[in-house]
């Protein structure tokens, strides 16, 4: 029985390595390439008008250049950000969500924000599920 339970977890892990992250795909994309795949992803999972389309474009590419530039920062520090900058950073990152929900409100119809919420939602719960798993 516990050889089975071992097997079954050792084949488990192995297929979510196989498939990588999303940053791993993503990683030796462009920015306009990034921004165009995640445009066609919520064009097929909100049924965005071409209009739509082209607005939630330019929020995606303003989205992939900074987070390829926070990313290179990144890489180019040397120690890690005291708790001032770690601060900064959260700070940051909340209101570029604010942000973008306020972008997507006035773009999308009623029915298509509140699809794209739990969108949202159900990424963030995949991501925590992922980082508890790891642990």
């Amino acid at each position: 029985m516990s050889l089975f339970l071992l097997i079954s977890v050792m084949g488990y892990s192995q297929r979510g390595h196989e498939r990588g992250s999303e940053r791993d795909r993503y990683k030796d994309l462009s920015a306009e390439q990034i921004a165009q795949l995640e445009t066609k992803k919520l064009t097929l999972a909100l049924d965005l008008t071409e209009k739509q389309q082209e607005q939630i474009n330019e929020l995606q590419l303003v989205k992939a250049v900074e987070r390829k530039t926070r990313m290179e920062e990144r890489q180019s520090r040397d120690a890690k950000p005291d708790a001032n900058e770690r601060y900064a950073i959260m700070n940051n990152r909340l209101d570029k969500q604010i942000e973008m929900k306020e972008n997507m409100k006035s773009i999308l119809s009623k029915e298509q924000f509140e699809k794209w919420e739990n969108l949202a939602t159900d990424k963030k719960m995949r991501g925590r599920c992922k980082v508890h798993r790891g642990r």
